[in-house]
């Protein structure tokens, strides 16, 4: 970022894997990279959200972000069956599968210096699950039925020059997004799902169309960024933005929590408290806000765009008024929309 120097290349960053536990969350801080990571479950040791991916590798500058939902639906079948006898769903084995190849993946070109491409991806993730793949057959059967079941949302950015170039990959409904102060949150995934429009979903949980999965083929679809002033990229489940009233809402947890934050760490605390009260799913989230040199340029940076959302609500009726509500919330959607799916990739041909 032209004016906000990278953080200093001296070895890897990685936030590691959280210890069993209802919530969790992460951070680091630094000039130029801050980062968090929040994890909640709905049902305590039952959550099937994988914990959140976050890495950043100075000597080559290259960060990732991923997260991981276990589909509950398709995955609800045994699969894993620890020493001490506790029983885990395809749905849960699948999203952690997915994040150890992922890990694997990342790690791997890192150490080849080779480019972390979607394709590369794509293959890691199918021979991890399909070593994960349990020896017993499940006798649980059906046409929506999957082994190892699990969505990815993942950016992985690096700095070159004066900013940030990112490609975002994906394969579900968990999404990737990316957040700045003059344009907001603008969403750099497409769902792979029956129904696209984000209000519709919001009413409609539709089916996905395409997930990972270790019987069935599947695709990582990507999308190629570049982002030249300071902004934050974030990758969440369904969890975080499936439960609210209208897509901007979701940018609005995020701001409204950051500007009562004093650092980083109360701001993923936050977070995990706000999602833990108002979603029905697990959930998670991981963000990375780069080429800001202090946490509370970072704050002050989003200030006025945090006014421009407040502002937003300043005309809601009460949500007991159903006919009022629906109003507001198209006539809310329709606003937004224009400018969080600047960046929408283009509906592949063969989704179409």
């Amino acid at each position: 970022m032209s004016g906000h120097p990278a953080p200093e290349s001296s070895a890897l960053v990685r936030v590691p894997a959280r210890q069993p536990n209802p919530v969790g969350t992460h951070f680091h801080s630094q000039p130029g990279l801050y980062a968090l990571s929040v994890w909640t479950e709905r049902r305590p040791g039952l959550g099937e959200d994988a914990d959140p991916l976050m890495f950043f590798h100075r000597p080559t500058q290259t960060g990732l972000l991923a997260v991981f939902d276990g589909a509950g639906g398709a995955g609800s079948a045994p699969a894993w069956r620890s020493a001490s006898g506790t029983e885990r769903t395809g749905a849960w084995t699948g999203a952690r599968s997915a994040r150890l190849a992922t890990e694997l993946w990342f790690h791997d070109r890192i150490v080849s210096g080779e480019h972390p491409s979607c394709e590369t991806l794509e293959d890691e993730l199918r021979r991890v699950l399909v070593a994960a793949v349990p020896a017993a057959r499940s006798k649980v059967v059906g046409t929506m039925r999957r082994q190892l079941p699990t969505t990815i949302a993942a950016v992985h950015y690096r700095y070159e020059g004066s900013g940030l170039v990112a490609e975002a990959m994906w394969a579900g409904d968990s999404r990737a997004y990316v957040l700045t102060p003059n344009q907001g949150l603008q969403v750099l995934t497409r769902d792979h799902t029956e129904e696209t429009d984000a209000l519709e979903q919001l009413v409609q949980d539709p089916p996905m169309t395409n997930m990972i999965c270790a019987d069935r083929p599947f695709h990582v679809e990507s999308s190629h960024h570049r982002l030249s002033t300071p902004g934050i990229y974030l990758c969440s489940t369904d969890g975080f933005f499936g439960y609210v009233n209208t897509p901007g809402d979701f940018e609005y947890l995020l701001l409204s929590h950051l500007e009562r934050a004093p650092d980083m760490s109360r701001w993923a605390h936050d977070l995990a408290e706000t999602v833990r009260g108002y979603s029905a799913d697990d959930a998670s989230l991981v963000l990375a806000a780069v080429g800001f040199k202090t946490f509370d340029a970072l704050r002050e940076a989003f200030a006025p765009r945090l006014e421009q959302a407040e502002s937003r609500y300043r005309e809601m009726p009460p949500l007991e008024d159903q006919d009022a509500m629906r109003d507001w919330r198209l006539a809310q959607w329709n606003a937004y929309r224009e400018t969080y799916e600047t960046l929408l990739p283009e509906l592949r041909q063969e989704d179409e």
